[in-house]
């Protein structure tokens, strides 16, 4: 598990690098999940990509649509998108991916603010 809270950490980082030189409102950094994915997993299937990208947007909006003020919670939607993109690559499935967002979200303060 410690695995994927690296790879989390790590994702994150770059995400947050990329959006403090940017315009973008931090609570669209989820966009990044899929470019980051393919960054660092070294995949350059478009197909996927834009699956990844309906998908995890899909998601996020989803989850908006619920609640508003989850916009706040950046951080998170990006870990949640990040990982969710392995679910679409079809490296692990979505029993596996909530084991790994439970241990990520423990051991990382995505709700701070």
């Amino acid at each position: 598990m410690n695995k994927w809270l690296t790879e989390s950490q790590e994702a994150l980082s770059k995400a947050l690098s990329i959006a403090s030189g940017s315009t973008v409102p931090l609570y669209n950094i989820y966009m990044l999940a899929p470019i980051i994915y393919a960054e660092r997993q070294k995949t350059s299937d478009d197909a996927l990509f834009y699956k990844m990208a309906h998908e995890t947007d899909e998601r996020v909006r989803s989850d908006w649509s619920v609640d508003e003020e989850s916009k706040q919670h950046h951080k998170f939607h990006f870990v949640s998108s990040y990982l969710f993109c392995f679910v679409v690559a079809g490296k692990f499935d979505e029993f596996k991916y909530d084991e790994i967002m439970e241990f990520v979200n423990h051991e990382m303060d995505l709700f701070e603010n």
